[in-house]
């Protein structure tokens, strides 16, 4: 592989706002700069600001130094344009955003870098393909969750257009009698409505997260390739798909976390993991988005007590509003199970997932806590909330037999004999060993994927080698 710098391609890379949107592509970058490419990573002004105030940079600040170490990353901080208030609006983006990363692109060489081969843009940040096309440079897309969710997403104007979306049926009916079938996209064989996001299911065409979506499917047409945080080992029917459609899609997953370096405030649930029996303790997490209700962390915390097990449960502060648990947890439950459970409003994931006396994952599903799980052979219970989260669900339980799903009430809340049957079952239930089994059998399976000659990195390197020849070409011409 020709790593040498001064013919190396130069990839920008843009992440979409978010803090899972971030992770990825740092993530990313990483692992592209570990290949050969030089690697500019864009933040904009005000998230920048944002995610420096409350100290979550996750590339070195450019304030302090101009790259990742290894001089393959550079961060780069670009004017958003941003009035009071934007921050909080979902797929948000201004004219100045535009023309700052159009300004980035061509002014490149006076920087003393090449000029970029490639825009790798976040699938949520559509509006990059205009500035790719002004800057005469393919946008590739980086897509965060799992190769079956981009499908959905990017084969849902014929839904629409058809009268199938919105479904009939109530949106607050956790389960239907006869879930509806779709046979709409080319390659893939039918399956349940119920994988898609309620918020696309019910709505109709002028809803806002329909026409970010049908923006992004839209967009996708032009995309020069796009990168999914999967591998083809794990979806095979949805990456037949892709060859099927043409779509140039390479599985270039699970990226590598580096290594993290704890404080003692962070680490505090290590020690209290190292004093628990082998696979005896139930991690609860829900990720950085998820609210439950009172009522459902009443009904958590019940379920957690009845079961009996030892649990370690993430509770963010922000998530009960300067609330003091006690007064959000049922009287008495603190004191009652403070002999077998720890609460944190933090965890290391990736830390506590590896951790020998964890024995299950009650999760949310997103796909970062999926990957992060499976990748440490730590089976799941699956208690999903929104986004994809149904469909990454469908896959642990239905497609790899390496968790459980949690029953829910009829309205898709929390009950505590729900939450209790189901930590017994995926700890100590006659199917509990074999899907710690199928999680450890994934493990193993993403474990070789970005190690020399797996197919993660074979498909990075190749993605290098078609940028390289894209780039001398333009240069040439």
């Amino acid at each position: 592989m020709e790593t040498n710098r001064s013919v190396a391609p130069h990839a920008v890379m843009v992440p979409a706002k978010g803090q899972g949107h971030i992770n990825g592509a740092m993530l990313l970058s990483r692992s592209l700069a570990a290949v050969g490419f030089r690697v500019s990573f864009i933040y904009f002004s005000s998230h920048y600001a944002k995610l420096r105030e409350l100290n979550r940079l996750l590339l070195p600040d450019p304030n302090d130094m101009a790259g990742d170490g290894s001089g393959n990353i550079c961060v780069h901080v670009l004017e958003d344009g941003f009035e009071p208030g934007d921050m909080n609006k979902d797929f948000f983006f201004t004219p100045t955003m535009k023309e700052s990363l159009l300004g980035f692109i061509h002014g490149a060489h006076e920087m003393g870098v090449p000029r970029p081969a490639c825009v790798v843009s976040d699938s949520f940040a559509p509006w990059t393909l205009e500035v790719a096309q002004r800057a005469g440079i393919p946008r590739v897309e980086f897509w965060t969750s799992n190769a079956m969710c981009y499908l959905i997403i990017t084969n849902l104007i014929l839904l629409y257009s058809e009268s199938i979306f919105p479904e009939k049926g109530s949106p607050t009916k956790w389960k239907a009698d006869r879930p509806l079938m779709l046979d709409h996209i080319r390659g893939l064989p039918p399956f349940s409505s119920e994988i898609v996001p309620d918020h696309l299911r019910f709505a109709d065409a002028s809803n806002h997260f329909v026409k970010v979506f049908n923006e992004i499917e839209s967009c996708s047409k032009h995309s020069e390739r796009v990168l999914i945080h999967s591998l083809a080992e794990l979806e095979p029917s949805a990456f037949e798909a892709f060859e099927v459609q043409g779509v140039k899609a390479y599985g270039i997953g699970p990226l590598p976390s580096p290594p993290k370096k704890l404080s003692s405030q962070q680490a505090e649930c290590i020690p209290w993991l190292d004093s628990q029996a082998d696979y005896s303790v139930i991690y609860v997490a829900f990720g950085s988005l998820a609210v439950l209700s009172t009522e459902e962390m009443q009904e958590l915390a019940m379920g957690l007590e009845g079961s009996g097990c030892p649990f370690l449960w993430v509770i963010r502060e922000d998530s009960h509003k300067q609330r003091k648990l006690a007064q959000i947890l049922p009287e008495g439950f603190l004191d009652r199970t403070k002999e077998r459970g720890l609460i944190i409003s933090w965890a290391p994931q990736v830390e506590v997932l590896a951790h020998r006396a964890v024995g299950g994952f009650l999760s949310h599903c997103g796909w970062n806590s999926t990957l992060e799980s499976l990748g440490a052979g730590v089976s799941m219970l699956c208690c999903p909330r929104f986004a994809e989260q149904r469909l990454n669900c469908y896959y642990i339980c239905e497609k790899w037999g390496a968790g459980v799903e949690m029953m829910r009430t009829d309205t898709g809340g929390l009950e505590r004999t729900h939450v209790e049957t189901g930590i017994k079952a995926l700890l100590h239930g006659e199917g509990s060993l074999k899907a710690r089994d199928n999680a450890q059998r994934i493990m193993a399976l993403t474990k070789t994927a970005h190690e020399e000659g797996g197919q993660s990195v074979a498909n990075l390197r190749r993605f290098y080698d078609e940028m390289k020849a894209l780039g001398s070409k333009s240069q040439a011409t």
